[in-house]
């Protein structure tokens, strides 16, 4: 019942920052947006801060899940890179919201929150970079420097989903994931 409620606060907060933004948003309009009383919020988060660090890491876990299920699966670096674009941006094709939340607000959190969501998408980087050194040991990825393949990697999906979300049409999040592993090609043996 709890993760049930902090899900509902967290969709509800993903709709009304992403519609009004970080700073203009007040915990009562995330109570309203998830039909609970305003006290119902700050049992489970004591500021909005809290929320926003807590859907940076709801979402940072989603990633490291698409992560792990597909280390379960014998795939090459490359059909593993397509996958998990794959997987990623239909997550954000799904819900723009999330996708306008994570993009716009990971820059605007202030103090100890804000080193948490640089510390989860660090992590990403980490994971994506383990990935690359794995696919140049495995001889499936050239001599490469793989800290900033992983940074360039996810910097690429940030610019694309950070552009598109101001876009009428989602086209680009449909094309994204194919055109980011052409723009690589050519650190694949």
């Amino acid at each position: 019942m709890a993760q049930e409620t902090k899900d509902r606060i967290r969709k509800a907060a993903v709709e009304i920052i992403s519609q009004e933004g970080f700073f203009n948003t007040r915990m009562q309009d995330i109570a309203d947006q998830a039909g609970l009383a305003v006290g119902t919020i700050y049992n489970y988060f004591s500021s909005k801060d809290k929320v926003l660090a807590y859907i940076f890491k709801a979402e940072m876990k989603r990633r490291m899940e698409i992560m792990s299920d597909l280390k379960e699966k014998d795939l090459s670096t490359k059909e593993f890179l397509k996958e998990f674009l794959n997987r990623h941006f239909s997550v954000l094709i799904e819900n723009p919201h999330l996708g306008r939340v994570l993009v716009r607000e990971k820059d605007f959190s202030r103090g100890e929150k804000s080193g948490q969501i640089k510390e989860h998408m660090s992590s990403l980087i980490k994971m994506l970079e383990k990935l690359f050194q794995a696919g140049v040991k495995k001889g499936e990825v050239k001599e490469i420097n793989t800290h900033l393949m992983a940074v360039y990697f996810f910097g690429s999906m940030q610019g694309v989903i950070e552009y598109s979300l101001t876009q009428p049409e989602m086209q680009l999040l449909e094309e994204a994931p194919a055109f980011i592993l052409e723009r690589i090609d050519h650190i694949f043996n």
